[in-house]
């Protein structure tokens, strides 16, 4: 009985991986930035089975146009989704990516289908939408408490000690710091590992819900 319980949480699980997309929206940087964020999603065992990895086309200021990212990721699904299937979307993006990207889940929530997530890696000055579950992450203790001024995250990351911003980006891996909730600091893991676990979190309570 516990093999049959575990066996119809596998399979909903997997049932899910199929039906999240994962749009990966960068900076004003170059696309070889990304390639560390890419690995790290490649390297974990749930995550490196997702039916959609997305990433954005960064071209200038494209990253700021909500509409432009929408574009990119309907062509991509319109390509790779049967139409009657359910598009739930979760977001790691960064910086100037995070102007875009949390547009484009507001509109994504209210007219396409739910957002699991929207991590906001460094949208130092962006404001939250509270209808969109949101993580920040922040490359020192300074962008983290200045970035709450404008919504915190339902769980927040900022790395101690500080690394310069293209780092949290470039080298997830390598960045340690503290998880926030409700205020409070807790756990201490690397960026990669919080952008994991909490993917991994909102894809098994999407899984259960279906």
């Amino acid at each position: 009985m516990v093999l049959d319980f575990a066996q119809r949480m596998v399979e909903e699980v997997s049932v899910a991986l199929q039906q999240v997309v994962l749009l990966i929206c960068g900076g004003m940087h170059p696309p070889s930035y990304t390639g560390q964020m890419l690995a790290t999603i490649d390297q974990d065992e749930v995550l490196s089975q997702l039916g959609n990895v997305v990433c954005a086309p960064q071209s200038g200021l494209g990253v700021l146009s909500p509409f432009a990212l929408r574009q990119a990721l309907e062509a991509r699904l319109d390509s790779t989704t049967p139409e009657a299937a359910p598009t739930a979307l979760m977001i790691w993006a960064f910086s100037a990516g995070c102007v875009g990207a949390t547009a484009l889940a507001a509109h994504w929530q209210r007219h396409r289908g739910p957002v699991l997530a929207l991590f906001m890696v460094d949208g130092w000055g962006v404001p939250r939408d509270p209808g969109v579950p949101t993580y920040r992450l922040s490359h020192d203790a300074a962008a983290h408490h200045t970035s709450r001024w404008l919504g915190a995250g339902d769980r927040d990351f900022y790395a101690e000690p500080a690394v310069p911003h293209l780092t949290l980006w470039q080298q997830p891996q390598a960045v340690t710091g503290w998880t926030v909730e409700q205020g409070q600091r807790s756990e201490r893991l690397t960026a990669a590992d919080f952008l994991c676990e909490r993917s991994r979190a909102v894809i098994h309570r999407y899984s259960r819900d279906c």
